[in-house]
């Protein structure tokens, strides 16, 4: 099975178990209407994945600024540099994570719990930042994340038709 095929069969599922409507991150089943609660929670997320921009790039900036020092120190400049490329990862994350959309790692059932601490905070600190900034951004566009898939799937269920790249079953 392909992987287009394999997420179509994943958000088909999804949909089965929601009443033959794909829900969205943030949004649930909201987006059907567009109403006044699609419109709060829209917001809302978006408010919340730019508080969660600053505060992480905040951190990865007084990291950046800790290890850079006054800059007269070629050797602490060079890893200051390096520092801020494992944003570069992040940023690969977030568009993943965008891709993905409304599919998430907890569709899998399995625990998510994720703590940076101490010294691993330090190292993915910029990491994170783009990572969070990168799908803040996506947020801006007319189909909030993964929107428009949950459509698509839910319009192919409802009139009985197989998703593209799959054969009808006999």
């Amino acid at each position: 099975m392909t992987k287009t095929n394999d997420r179509d069969t994943r958000l088909r599922l999804r949909a089965r178990q929601n009443g033959g409507v794909v829900p969205v991150p943030f949004l649930g089943r909201t987006w059907q209407t567009r109403g006044g609660a699609y419109w709060r929670r829209r917001i809302g997320a978006t408010a919340l994945l730019l508080l969660l921009a600053v505060v992480a790039s905040g951190i990865a900036t007084g990291f950046t600024i800790g290890i850079v020092g006054d800059g007269h120190d070629v050797v602490r400049v060079v890893l200051g540099v390096l520092y801020v490329l494992t944003a570069i990862p992040g940023v690969r994350t977030g568009l993943r994570k965008i891709a993905e959309a409304p599919l998430d790692d907890r569709s899998t059932g399995l625990p998510r719990t994720f703590v940076p601490n101490g010294l691993l905070a330090l190292i993915i600190a910029p990491y994170s930042a783009a990572a969070v900034i990168t799908v803040f951004l996506g947020t801006f566009g007319r189909d909030f994340l993964g929107e428009r898939a949950a459509r698509e799937v839910t319009q192919q269920i409802s009139r009985g038709g197989a998703p593209p790249g799959h054969s009808a079953r006999r």
